[in-house]
């Protein structure tokens, strides 16, 4: 008999007796489940890659050998400018290329593509801003992380679809698609990853949990059936803000979250999660793009958190269909991937920055559907 079971009957009548003793107990046994399911996502993926590698000790010392080796190479590639920065894109098939990461400004380019081949036509497509040695990370429909080395995916100077081609790393069973893509520095990772189903769950992993899963090959553990990830993201310390379909929008500290995940938003019948965003102190607003081109920015002392997640969003503004929004900073920008291939940079500094939302006016200087954006450091 284990020691809950011999507790149980103590437990119960306490419940009885005491109506607040019985609420501290469901809260302390919610916390260890909580705990619980998070040890053995990790155990069962430490359990895969100690089966696989036969000698758990010659296995690690090589992968930190190679990761010494990695970072002494990363760090030359550096002080000698041979890590550019670029910019992702991933369509939901896995095929995907780089682009030259372009100039903060404000300017117009172009994504080259075939006739029988327009770019509306490879959407869902995914873009993410990073480094030329960068590995990406993409989440499938099954919940499951796979991760690509930055050198897999070709990088096409003159903008051209042409040039993308299958990540072999990205390996989808058959039905899974990718639904969501970040890029890291798994050198010098981030403390924890964070994902966002379009249910409004949510949770955040340490890095290690996550090397163990992507080694493994296992999904994460989700408690709503059908549900699917929309949003990936390395994160510290910070808030998190999700962002829903319809433009509601709610805030919580990234540390109220459970350790197994939970639920970050209440949603309306007909509403989703469209993406997130996590929130440093020393970021100056919100930028929000709509799916019509609309863009719009609050500052970040006028997005008010909440102590706990699952809170009733707050509405941004009238008839405003989300596309994405990120935490910025006055100097960073925003790349914009529209239905006919056009790339717009835009520069935070011409956007006004509202103190708060419902001072929000949203300007829509591009006109145009878009498929795709990411934010420009």
């Amino acid at each position: 008999m284990n020691l809950l079971e011999q507790d149980l009957p103590w437990l119960t009548a306490e419940a009885r007796n005491d109506p607040e003793t019985a609420q501290q107990i469901i809260e302390a046994l919610a916390g260890r489940t909580q705990q619980l399911q998070q040890q053995a996502d990790e155990l069962r993926a430490e359990n895969v890659l100690l089966k696989r590698s036969g000698m758990h000790q010659v296995y690690h010392d090589q992968v930190q050998r190679l990761k010494t080796d990695l970072r002494d190479l990363r760090s030359f590639t550096e002080r000698h400018a041979l890590n550019p920065d670029v910019v992702s894109l991933v369509t939901f098939t896995g095929h995907g290329l780089h682009l030259p990461a372009p100039l903060a400004m404000d300017q117009t380019l172009s994504l080259a593509t075939t006739d029988d081949e327009p770019v509306r036509d490879l959407k869902p497509l995914f873009m993410a801003g990073g480094a030329r040695l960068d590995s990406l990370l993409a989440m499938t429909s099954s919940f499951r992380l796979v991760m690509a080395n930055g050198l897999s995916l070709p990088l096409s100077e003159n903008m051209d679809w042409r040039d993308a081609r299958p990540i072999g790393a990205l390996s989808l069973t058959r039905g899974e698609r990718i639904e969501a893509t970040c890029a890291v520095n798994d050198l010098q990772p981030p403390r924890a990853l964070v994902v966002v189903t379009r249910r409004g769950w949510a949770r955040a992993m340490s890095w290690s949990l996550v090397e163990n899963l992507v080694i493994g090959g296992q999904p994460i553990t989700v408690p709503i059936a059908g549900d699917t990830p929309v949003w990936l993201g390395p994160a510290g310390e910070g808030d998190l803000l999700l962002l829903t379909r319809n433009g509601a929008w709610t805030r919580f500290p990234l540390n109220s979250l459970d350790a197994g995940g939970g639920m970050g938003i209440a949603l309306d019948p007909d509403d989703d999660v469209a993406s997130a965003a996590v929130i440093g102190s020393s970021d100056a607003a919100v930028y929000f793009v709509g799916a019509d081109g609309a863009q719009l920015a609050v500052a970040n002392a006028g997005l008010e958190a909440h102590k706990k997640p699952g809170a009733k969003p707050a509405q941004l503004t009238r008839r405003f269909i989300a596309l994405a929004c990120y935490a910025a900073k006055k100097t960073d920008a925003v790349m914009l991937l529209s239905n006919n291939g056009d790339l717009i940079v835009e520069t935070l500094r011409v956007l006004p920055v509202a103190a708060r939302p419902s001072e929000a006016q949203p300007l829509n200087a591009v006109n145009q559907r878009l498929i795709a954006s990411c934010l420009i450091n």
